[in-house]
């Protein structure tokens, strides 16, 4: 467990099912839960029960997020390791959009990026968002990844097309680019929790 001055990261169990079931349950499709070949998932809360006990222990945990008086507030995760060529995808879902713009939600992506970067020793990390996810597009883009250019009409949903733009981060250009990584210094937050 990872205690933060916002947030609260552990692995996911299976009691936190009902709580990942709420974020699929959103009126437009999100980035994060599209599956490998970029398909729309709609789980029930008791399979999403069995997936979560199935966890092994291993670098694609499950990680729920929660704010210091314990309420779930999203789920983050490293899918898709590959140590051959040193990148992972970076998963964040946070139930409340509004989230995204909070240091709870900063707190996130500097655990996932030092482990990513130090803990694995990787060079890169994806990520994406659909074109209507401006919040999560603008988050990621406040914290250092680029645009990779934009897929067209990737998936259908909500009565229209919906194209997805893939993202990147790379180590060289993070506090974590250095040798003495991980003795990094930690950003101080200026603003409080929320």
């Amino acid at each position: 467990m990872i205690t933060g001055e916002c947030a609260v990261i552990r692995t996911a169990e299976m009691d936190d099912a009902t709580a990942l079931k709420a974020a699929y349950d959103v009126p437009l499709p999100r980035s994060c839960l599209l599956d490998q070949r970029r398909e729309l998932l709609t789980p029930t809360v008791d399979e999403l029960r069995q997936t979560l006990g199935r966890q092994e222990v291993g670098q694609s945990l499950l990680y729920t997020i929660e704010d210091r008086e314990g309420r779930v507030r999203g789920f983050c995760s490293l899918r898709g390791v590959n140590q051959e060529v040193s990148y992972t995808e970076f998963v964040m879902v946070l139930i409340d959009e509004e989230d995204y713009d909070t240091p709870l939600a900063d707190e996130v992506f500097e655990f996932l990026s030092r482990r990513a970067f130090v803990e694995m020793g990787l060079n890169k990390i994806a990520a994406h968002a659909l074109d209507e996810e401006a919040t999560v597009r603008a988050y990621l883009l406040r914290h250092g990844f680029t645009s990779d250019g934009v897929q067209r009409e990737v998936i259908y949903a909500g009565g229209r097309w919906h194209d997805l733009e893939a993202l990147s981060l790379f180590a060289k250009s993070t506090p974590y680019a250095s040798p003495k990584a991980a003795d990094a210094p930690q950003p101080r937050r200026e603003a409080p929790c929320q």
